[in-house]
C-alpha cells in the first residue's frame, strides 16, 4: 500500500538546483539528470531497500523497492504512470462499452517474450486468472472493479473482461495495481522460469543480495544502453550510501533527509531529488471510528492548530514544504489550488473546548514507513498537547503498523502516500473502516470519478471529493518530502514511473 508512488521524470532535462538556501540549510540537489544519450555497454550497480530471504522472482509477491525495481525491468505492465496519469506499455488501449460494463484490451503487436516466442492475448488472461486466484499473497485489488476469472481472448491481440461494477478510466486502474504480465503457464518463479517482455532478463538471483540482469536485444521499446544491471538489495539507507561511497554501487536509492544535508560523500558524485511532483505526502488519518475524531470541530481543530512549518523542519530539514490536507499531489486531476489551511490555535483551542475534547486522551500511533514519520509523530502529539488534547504516542515496527487492532485503538496513525492515482488514493483508504472517511458527498463523488466515462464530469468529481477531504475530512497531511538519491554525476536514465524509490531502469546508463 505504502510503496506505492508514481510520476515521470525529465530524463534530458537541464540539471537544476533544489533543496538549498542561501544560509546552508540544506545541500544542493540536483533535479534532472546530464543530457545527451548514454553511452552503449558496461555494467550499472544500484542499491535499494530489500527484503532479506523474503524476496522473490514472482512479481505477484514481493514489495520491496528491491523486487518492484527488479519486477519493472524483467517484466511488463499493461500501463505504467508517468506524469501523473496513464501510459500504455503492453496494452495500447483500454476500452469500455456504452454501460462502463465491459472493458477491451487492445494488446501491443511486435512483443516478445524473453525465450522468443511472441505475446498473446492468452497470456494477458493467464496473468488476470492468476492475480485473481485466492491462492496469490496478495490477490490483485483490479477483482473489485472486473471479474478477472471471465476475461476472455478475442484472437492475440484482444482481451474482453467483463467488470463487476461500471469503470469509466480502466487504463489507471490497470496502471496502479501493479499487475506485470507474465508467460501462460508460468506459477513457478526462478532464474530459469522467470521470463518476461522487458528490457532485462534475469541471469543470477539471490534474495536479499543481489540480482543480475543482462540486456534484452530485441525489447519492443529500443534495446538499453547498459549491458548488465546488478541490483544490491541493501536494506538500510546508511549502507547503500557508504555502497556508492566505496564504488560497490553507481546509485543508492532513497537517502535520507539528514545524509543530503551533509552534501555529497565524495568528488563526482550527487545528490539528486526526483522534482516536486514526485514528493512524498506525509500525514495523519483521523479515525472517525472513534470519539473524538468522529466530532468535526475536533478535525478542523487540529488542521487548524498544527505547526506545519515545524513538522516540516524538523522532519524534511530544507527539503520539503507544507501540505494542505490532501493526498495524491503530483496525480492528474490533483486540486492544486486547495490552500494550505492558515494556522489559528485561538481557534483550535475554542473548538476542542467546545466539542468536550479539552482534555480527553488522544492516541497516535505511528511505524516509520518513511524517514522521519516516527519524529513527525513525536512533534505531531506535543503539539495536540499544546492544543488541549491529553495526547499520547504508540510506536510500532513496520510490520504491525496497520494491524486492524491497533487502529481500532488509535485516534491517528502516521500516513504517508506519494503521487498515485486519486483513484487509488481514495479507494485504498476507503477499504479499511478505521481510515475511511463515511461521508455520502464523497462516496458519490469517487463513484462518479471511478464509473463515468466523460472526462469533464470525472475531473468535476474528483474536485469535489478533494473539496470534502479538504473541509471536513479525517486527513491532516502536513508536508511534503523530497524523495533523495546519491548517484555518479554521468548516470542518466533513471526514470520514475511509479516511483523514485523503485525507478524504471530500462534505458539506464553513463554518458560519455
Amino acid at each position: 500500500m505504502l510503496a506505492l508512488l508514481g510520476l515521470g521524470t525529465a530524463a534530458a532535462a537541464t540539471p537544476l538546483l533544489a533543496g538549498c538556501s542561501s544560509d546552508g540549510s540544506a545541500a544542493s540537489a540536483v533535479t534532472g539528470e546530464p543530457t545527451g544519450e548514454p553511452r552503449r555497454g558496461g555494467t550499472v550497480r544500484l542499491a535499494f531497500a530489500g527484503a532479506g530471504a523474503a524476496e522473490s522472482l514472482d512479481p505477484t509477491a514481493g514489495t520491496s523497492p528491491c523486487d518492484l525495481a527488479r519486477y519493472a525491468v524483467v517484466f511488463d505492465p499493461l500501463f505504467f504512470f508517468a506524469d501523473g496519469e496513464a501510459k500504455p506499455a503492453l496494452a495500447t488501449a483500454a476500452e469500455v462499452d456504452g454501460k462502463a460494463e465491459r472493458c477491451t484490451l487492445t494488446l501491443r503487436r511486435g512483443v516478445t517474450w524473453h525465450d522468443g516466442t511472441p505475446l498473446t492475448a492468452a497470456d494477458v488472461v493467464h496473468t488476470l486468472k492468476y492475480r485473481a486466484s485466492p491462492d496469490r499473497v496478495a490477490p490483485s485489488e483490479l477483482s473489485a472493479y472486473f471479474d478477472l476469472a471471465a476475461a476472455e481472448a478475442h484472437g492475440d491481440h484482444t482481451v474482453v473482461l467483463p467488470a463487476v461494477q461500471p469503470v469509466g478510466d480502466p487504463a489507471t486502474l490497470f496502471a496502479g495495481a501493479g499487475l506485470y504480465v507474465v508467460k501462460k503457464g508460468t506459477s513457478d518463479f526462478s532464474t530459469d522460469t522467470a521470463v518476461g517482455t522487458g528490457p532485462y532478463r534475469v541471469r543470477a538471483f539471490k534474495a536479499g543480495v543481489e540480482t543480475r540482469l543482462e540486456r534484452n536485444d530485441a525489447y519492443w521499446d529500443g534495446k538499453g544502453y547498459a549491458r548488465k544491471l546488478v541490483l544490491l538489495s541493501v536494506d538500510e539507507a546508511q549502507a547503500r550510501v557508504n555502497a556508492v561511497k566505496d564504488g560497490q554501487a553507481d546509485y543508492a536509492s532513497d537517502i535520507s533527509f539528514s545524509t543530503a544535508k551533509a552534501g555529497p560523500p565524495g568528488a563526482g558524485l550527487q545528490i539528486r531529488d526526483a522534482g516536486k511532483a514526485a514528493r512524498t505526502t506525509y500525514g495523519f488519518v483521523l479515525n472517525v471510528t472513534r470519539d473524538l475524531p468522529s466530532d468535526p470541530r475536533v478535525r478542523q481543530a487540529i488542521k487548524l492548530g498544527i505547526d506545519r512549518e515545524a513538522l516540516v523542519e524538523a522532519v524534511f530539514l530544507g527539503y520539503g514544504q507544507p501540505a494542505n490536507d490532501l493526498f495524491g499531489a503530483g496525480a492528474k486531476y490533483y486540486l492544486d489550488k486547495v490552500p494550505v489551511p492558515e494556522r489559528d490555535v485561538s481557534k483550535a483551542k475554542r473548538l476542542l473546548k467546545e466539542a468536550g475534547a479539552a482534555g480527553k486522551p488522544f492516541v497516535v500511533r505511528t511505524a516509520e514507513y518513511e524517514t522521519g514519520l516516527d519524529s513527525a509523530a513525536e512533534l505531531f502529539v506535543e503539539q495536540l498537547k499544546d492544543l488541549g488534547l491529553d495526547a499520547s504516542l504508540v510506536k510500532v515496527d513496520t510490520t504491525k503498523g496497520y494491524d486492524p487492532a491497533g487502529l481500532k485503538a488509535c485516534d491517528a496513525i502516521s500516513f504517508p502516500l506519494g503521487p498515485v492515482s486519486l483513484a487509488l488514493t481514495y479507494t485504498r483508504s476507503a477499504a479499511y473502516k478505521t481510515l475511511a472517511f463515511p461521508d455520502k458527498e464523497l462516496t458519490d463523488a469517487v463513484a462518479t470519478a471511478i464509473s463515468t466515462t466523460s472526462e469533464a464530469d470525472r475531473a468535476d468529481a474528483w474536485a469535489t471529493a478533494q473539496r470534502v477531504m479538504a473541509d471536513r475530512g479525517n486527513w491532516v497531511a502536513w508536508g511534503r518530502g523530497d524523495v533523495l538519491s546519491l548517484t555518479k554525476e554521468k548516470l542518466t536514465g533513471v526514470e520514475n514511473r511509479d516511483s523514485p524509490k523503485y525507478p524504471w531502469l530500462g534505458k539506464v546508463g553513463f554518458t560519455a
